[in-house]
Parts: structure tokens; C-alpha cells; sequence
């Protein structure tokens, strides 16, 4: 009778095949990767959040497509729509105004209060540095939301009643309303709005004085730190961790990284580690990042007999490494339930986009994106837009007056070229070179989740 083949290694062969050093290296990148991949979304909220609260250059102005508060607890509202000239956070949009809060919450929960938007569409997206994702929003709560506290993990006192509340994990959060805008006419409509929006401390709540401007972060690299460069990751995550609650379920892979140097209060330990670990945290922070990448091209899948990627809800606790993709990519994800983001990067004939190719959209009668509102939007490889002679970045049912077929369906034109004839209307202007399209699918119908609806590709045109 034959032997069955054995499952492990006999220990002597096992042992043989690494050194003592090479097996502490292996050791220390399996437990880096997975680092990396665990905290990648963390570090780049802390780095968002410092961005966006760092104040203004002493006599500079600021921008009236500046969106950021430049400050703690403070609100900052963009006035007019984001154009090609302002970079700051990748895959913007031209639809709606952003008003951005960044909020600590060190001496305590806050209120948020809303206006009554009257039936205008908006989202309040709520983020805090542990990434996970709250809304409020006219889907959810209705035109006129009531206010809301925002408490974090651990807090122990009361709240009035009826007054709604969410936990978040981080002392630092930012609320971001995003108020939709039907062309530069409706911009003062939108900023009456947007003064509408407050922040009051839970303990001056509800007749008290707005927040007051809070200290600045602490900087997310210690001051004279031995961190080499190569692993200012562990450092940054370090500093991270600081000022969030781990989830339960994650404290004991938190214990273990103390092995590398990682802790949840005391800063990453760069002096303690030895060679072999350090080799090893030098190739996980590359290959933890390489694999975010990826992850970030490729959170969802293509639509079945599609070259769009199929829209899905894109926050996630449990799965680290699309945790790590959307970080990655984009910093956060919303609700599914409130906003898809199909995309596109090649044609139908699985071709990757170019401006040297002239393309045609074509939804035929009746299949026009299934949702309330619904913008296509034009972004070059690294996710922002591009200058070109007809200032649109963007086309969809909000605030463009879109030319239909005679049929009743729709054709846009996405080429480098402004195009002839009547299409020039409804042209999509694309870059010189390589670019990507996402649609935002405001309020989306149930087709969408289930299956029923497949975005035309792009046709590439001789």
C-alpha cells in the first residue's frame, strides 16, 4: 500500500531551507505586508486630514475653488466648481460644491446641524481617521436633517433625547457636505446652503456658540526622528494609531506587530529592530504598496459582457487589502446605497483609452443611467482633470443641456478634437494622451445593484 504524501515538511528540512536571519527577514515582511495593508487607508487619512487643516501661506488669498477649512474645527467651502487648475484630492467632481469640517473631538462630541435643502440633492460624507464611512444625506434623513452627534468610541455620557448619534473610532474626522449645483447661475443658491451648516459642542448644544478654532495636528513624523526614509510608513502609521481606537477583533495583530516595532501609543520603535527585520520591512513597504495599487485598478469588477467596472459599495472593515486599494487610490469610499462609480479605462475593443482614438458613447432609447442624477467624468491616469477648450470636465443630466437622437437616445463624443456638427454639444473633451472616465450614479435605481443594467463601452471610431 502506498504511502499517502505528507502535508508538512519532516523539521529538519524545514529548518534547512532559511538561515536563523532569513527566517526573522520572512518573519518581519509577512507581518509588514499585512501591516502596510491593514493601516495604508489610516496613514493617508492622517496625511489628508493634515492637508486639509494646514493654514493658508501668511498673505496669500484663498481660492474660490478651495474647498478646505485650512484650520481645526473650522468649516471651508469651495465657492465656485473645481476646474483643471486645482489638484487636491484625486477623482473631484464639477457637480456639486464641497464643504469640508475637520473636526477634533478631544473635549468631547459635537452637533452637526444642517439647513433644509427644499428637495436639492445632497450628502454629507463623515469620515474619521479609522476611515469608516457615515452619511447624512437627503436619501437617508430627508431635505431638512436633523442634527446629529457625533461621539467617539468610549465616550460615556448622555445624550439628549431624540437626538441621533454616530460613533466613530478616531479623535479626528472630517464632515464633507457635497451640495449639487446646476451651473454657475445656481452658485448663490448653494452658498446660502452652505452658511447654513454649523458645528456646536454637545455640552453648548442646542443654543451655544459654534466650535472654536482647534490646535493643529500633531505632525504625523516626530520632530528628529531615526525613522530612515525608506520605512516613514511605520512611522506615519505609528503617529496614526495614536489617535484612533482599534477595533477589538484587530488588537491581537496590533499585539503582534509590536515584533516590528509598531504600537498603538508609543511610536514606532525603529531603534530597537535588527538587520534581518528591517530587511524585511523594507521590502513589505514597497510590496504593500505595489499590491495596493493594483487593488486600487481593480476594486470592481467589469459588468458582465461590459468595460465598465460594475459600481458596489467599496467600504469595507474586514477585507484589509480593499482597504488598502481605496486608501491607496482615492482616501475613502462612500455608501453604495447613496452613490456609484462605475469606470472605464478601455474600449470596446479592450483597448486602454487614449486621446489619439475618437470614441462614441450610445445609450440607446430608454437606457439612460438609472439614477436620479448622473455625471460621466474625464480624468487623466492620475485621477484629475485636464484643461481643454470647452472648460467641461464632465457631462451628464445635471447642469448640461444635452442634445438627444431623434430616437431618443443619447450619443457623446469623447475625442482630443472638438468634433463636427450638432455632437459638438454633447462633446466630452479627452487629454493628448491616456485617461479613465468614472460615472457618478447619484441616488441610483435598483437595476444598478442588481444587474439589470449594462453601460454601453466606448466604441473607438476610425
Amino acid at each position: 500500500m502506498t504511502e499517502p504524501t505528507p502535508t508538512l515538511l519532516k523539521a529538519p528540512d524545514a529548518f534547512a531551507r532559511l538561515s536563523p536571519d532569513a527566517a526573522k527577514e520572512a518573519w518581519a515582511y509577512s507581518l509588514g505586508l499585512q501591516a502596510v495593508l491593514w493601516g495604508m487607508q489610516w496613514v493617508k487619512a492622517g496625511e489628508a486630514f493634515r492637508m486639509f487643516s494646514r493654514p493658508l501661506p501668511d498673505g496669500s488669498d484663498r481660492s474660490p475653488f478651495d474647498p478646505l477649512p485650512h484650520a481645526i474645527n473650522q468649516w471651508g467651502h469651495a465657492r465656485e466648481l473645481l476646474d483643471a487648475d486645482t489638484r487636491l484630492i484625486e477623482t473631484p467632481n464639477t457637480e456639486t460644491l464641497y464643504s469640508i469640517i475637520v473636526l477634533d473631538l478631544a473635549d468631547g462630541p459635537v452637533v452637526v446641524e444642517h439647513p433644509d435643502f427644499a428637495g436639492r440633492y445632497f450628502r454629507s460624507s463623515i469620515w474619521d481617521l479609522h476611515s469608516d464611512t457615515h452619511t447624512i444625506s437627503q436619501l437617508q434623513d430627508g431635505d431638512a436633517p436633523p442634527p446629529c452627534a457625533i461621539v467617539r468610541t468610549g465616550w460615556d455620557g448622555e445624550l439628549p433625547e431624540g437626538l441621533r448619534s454616530i460613533e466613530v473610532r478616531g479623535r479626528y474626522l472630517q464632515v464633507a457636505p457635497h451640495i449639487a449645483v446646476e451651473g454657475v447661475d445656481d452658485l448663490a443658491a448653494v452658498h446660502e446652503l452652505q452658511a447654513g451648516l454649523r458645528v456646536v459642542p454637545l455640552d453648548r448644544w442646542p443654543a451655544g456658540d459654534l466650535l472654536a478654532e482647534g490646535a493643529a495636528m500633531r505632525p504625523i513624523r516626530r520632530p528628529g526622528t531615526s525613522t530612515p526614509d525608506d520605512l516613514l510608513f511605520f512611522e506615519e502609521l505609528c503617529e496614526t494609531l495614536k489617535d484612533l481606537t482599534v477595533r477589538d477583533d484587530e488588537g491581537g495583530f496590533a499585539r503582534q506587530l509590536e515584533a516590528i516595532g509598531v504600537t498603538l501609543h508609543d511610536g514606532f520603535a525603529f531603534d530597537g529592530l535588527d538587520e534581518p527585520t528591517v530587511a524585511g520591512l523594507r521590502r513589505a513597504v514597497l510590496d504593500g504598496q505595489t499590491l495596493a495599487a493594483h487593488k486600487a485598478r481593480n476594486l470592481m469588477p467589469l459588468q458582465p459582457g461590459g468595460t465598465w467596472t460594475a459600481g458596489s459599495d467599496l467600504t469595507s472593515l474586514d477585507d484589509w487589502w480593499q482597504r488598502a486599494g481605496v486608501g491607496f487610490g482615492y482616501v475613502w469610499a462612500d455608501l453604495g446605497s447613496e452613490i456609484l462609480y462605475p469606470m472605464c479605462r478601455a474600449d470596446a475593443a479592450g483597448q486602454p483609452l487614449t486621446g489619439a482614438t475618437r470614441y462614441r458613447l450610445h445609450f440607446p432609447p430608454g437606457q439612460l443611467p438609472p439614477a436620479r442624477y448622473w455625471r460621466i467624468s474625464m480624468y487623466d491616469l492620475e485621477g484629475f482633470f485636464v484643461n481643454n477648450p470647452a472648460d467641461r470636465y464632465g457631462i451628464g443630466n445635471m447642469a448640461e443641456h444635452l442634445e438627444l437622437d431623434p430616437d431618443g437616445g443619447l450619443t457623446i463624443p469623447i475625442q482630443h478634437d472638438r468634433p463636427d456638427g450638432d455632437t459638438a454639444a454633447n462633446w466630452l473633451p479627452s487629454p493628448a494622451d491616456g485617461f479613465f472616465l468614472a460615472m457618478r450614479l447619484y441616488q441610483p435605481e435598483p437595476r444598478m445593484y442588481d444587474g439589470d443594467y449594462t453601460v454601453p463601452p466606448l466604441e473607438p471610431l476610425p
